[in-house]
């Protein structure tokens, strides 16, 4: 267990492999997240584990939400101009694309 912990706060003190954990943590969690919803709270998740604090951490899980929410709208294509119209379902989607990683951002404050 203290190898994790090693790895962890070398993870969160060193930029390189912070920047490195960072985005191998945001493309998985994208990545899932267009396979399953849950996927977006596996991507707060991983995303909090690498922050040095809880409150970069609740920053990060907002990113990881920001860019699924942005890689959904361009996998839309030209359909995506017609979003605007469909305002309850869009309201739901833009709730569950923040609020869904915020969740997993929990993590954080466990380990």
């Amino acid at each position: 267990m203290t190898d994790l912990n090693a790895l962890l706060d070398r993870i969160r003190t060193d930029s390189r492999p912070h920047a490195a954990a960072l985005g191998v943590a945001l493309a998985v969690g994208v990545a899932l997240a267009s396979v399953h919803w849950l996927g977006l709270v596996a991507a707060g998740a991983a995303a909090a584990l690498v922050a040095p604090s809880p409150r970069r951490g609740v920053a990060y899980a907002l990113v990881a939400g920001v860019l699924a929410l942005a890689v959904f709208a361009v996998s839309l294509g030209p359909a995506a101009a017609l979003l605007p119209e469909m305002r309850p379902v869009v309201y739901v989607t833009v709730a569950g694309a923040l609020g869904l990683p915020l969740l997993g951002s929990l993590a954080r404050g466990v380990v």
